[in-house]
């Protein structure tokens, strides 16, 4: 069968190898660069995360093993252990702060073991009666100091936003769901496994760029701005005027921007109103604005970063994820790093925030997305499935970030793409 897929980030990529792999053919259209968010750019030698920095880690089996076979885990990958901290005042605390209270000063620990001990006990007398938003899960799970000192800040300087404006939907898989007992007991154990990747797996050469590039090998790209394509239906499916019938389009873009897509006969066959078209249309996402850094030469993977002393809310040390992307310029005494401000900066006021950072931070490359950081209002989710549920019925299909308006890594998004896949075209075997 002949298949469209629209967009070439993780998800596009990962449809696209998905139905090859069951004997179909695949035009994939993207007007940018291949691998969406995950893309990479070399900039004075060195390789630049141009959207934070991606890696690969996932616990389902289907996933790693489908993911493996396109890569040679011992030679084109290193292993590495997730070494992430968050700047309280002027110490680092190792990440996730909930389960290492005892780098806290006592006065901050003392407050924080009382009020999960009080928590704990609500919380069994309240069971089935769980928070209505985000900040109140928040607070709910780790009380109001840890909140102060860190997850109201953090979380603040992400979503730029009141937190109780949004939903709980987009957390699942994404934030560790620990209950205040559970927390508490694994302070005393010394568990941490069951809340956070601990390692994670990145290319020798290349970063996330080399894994887009290798899942988009062997697949036919047509280059068009995919944001003015339009989707077409008469006797059949079709994309511009072209004389190739699809008998499916897989769409990993902006949902919100699918409407203008559509063509005025296949829109009419889609049961959805203009309430609903306008609510995709009202659906808010955050941009991010990152530059390529060198640094001090440390230990961390990430350094995330609460404080009001700066609007970068965290460092990526994607110098210590593999050397080679460290190009030749940077001394032996120095990495690189991706520090990242959500929303908008220009180049000098990031210089500027970057002037004010730990590690003696020296910038080297600027880059803007308009579009990255997606988020769940009220309603959200009923709403996007309502709208991805009936365009299905027509045979176009969403995957993906902003098609499916989930908050996915990497494996998550192959994870969803694989369900889209076997639910439209089995496998043989």
């Amino acid at each position: 069968m002949n298949y469209a897929v629209v967009g070439s980030g993780i998800s596009g990529l990962s449809v696209s190898a998905l139905l090859r792999q069951r004997g179909h053919s695949i035009s994939l259209f993207e007007g940018r660069n291949i691998g969406g968010l995950v893309s990479c750019s070399i900039e004075q030698g060195s390789l630049f995360h141009r959207v934070g920095g991606h890696v690969f880690n996932s616990r389902n089996q289907r996933v790693l093993d489908w993911f493996w076979s396109f890569f040679d885990k011992e030679e084109e990958f290193l292993s590495a252990s997730r070494r992430a901290v968050i700047a309280i005042g002027s110490s680092f605390v190792d990440y996730p702060i909930e389960l290492n209270l005892h780098q806290l000063s006592r006065s901050l620990s003392n407050n924080v073991v009382e009020e999960l001990v009080e928590l704990a006990s609500v919380s069994e007398e309240n069971q089935g009666f769980g928070p209505g938003n985000f900040r109140d899960f928040l607070l709910d799970t780790f009380g109001a100091t840890l909140c102060d000192i860190y997850f109201f800040k953090y979380n603040a300087k992400i979503w730029q936003r009141d937190l109780e404006t949004m939903s709980l939907d987009w957390l699942d898989g994404k934030l560790p769901m620990a209950t205040p007992l559970e927390i508490i007991r694994s302070n005393i154990v010394g568990s941490k496994d069951s809340m956070v990747h601990s390692t994670f797996f990145y290319p020798k050469c290349g970063g996330s760029q080399f894994i887009a590039n290798r899942l988009s090998s062997g697949v036919n790209v047509i280059r068009h701005n995919v944001d003015s394509i339009q989707l077409l239906c008469d006797d059949a499916l079709g994309i511009n005027e072209s004389d190739v019938a699809y008998a499916g389009i897989f769409y990993t873009g902006d949902i919100r921007n699918l409407k203008s897509l559509l063509s005025d006969s296949l829109l009419a066959r889609i049961n959805l109103g203009e309430d609903c078209w306008k609510g995709i249309s009202l659906l808010s996402s955050n941009p991010t604005t990152t530059m390529l850094c060198e640094c001090d030469a440390n230990e961390y993977s990430w350094v995330y970063l609460p404080g009001d002393d700066t609007a970068i809310h965290r460092i990526i040390m994607t110098g210590n994820f593999s050397p080679e992307n460290n190009g030749p310029r940077i001394p032996p005494s120095r990495i690189t790093c991706t520090i990242e401000h959500s929303g908008y900066l220009s180049e000098t006021e990031m210089e500027i925030e970057a002037s004010k950072l730990p590690f003696n931070v020296k910038p080297l490359a600027y880059n803007f997305c308009d579009s990255s950081y997606i988020v769940h209002g009220h309603g959200t989710r009923d709403l996007v499935s309502r709208v991805v549920h009936e365009l299905a019925k027509a045979n176009i299909y969403c995957v993906g970030r902003f098609a499916e308006w989930q908050y996915y890594n990497m494996d998550a998004a192959i994870e969803a793409s694989m369900r889209l896949v076997d639910s439209v075209t089995p496998s043989k075997n």
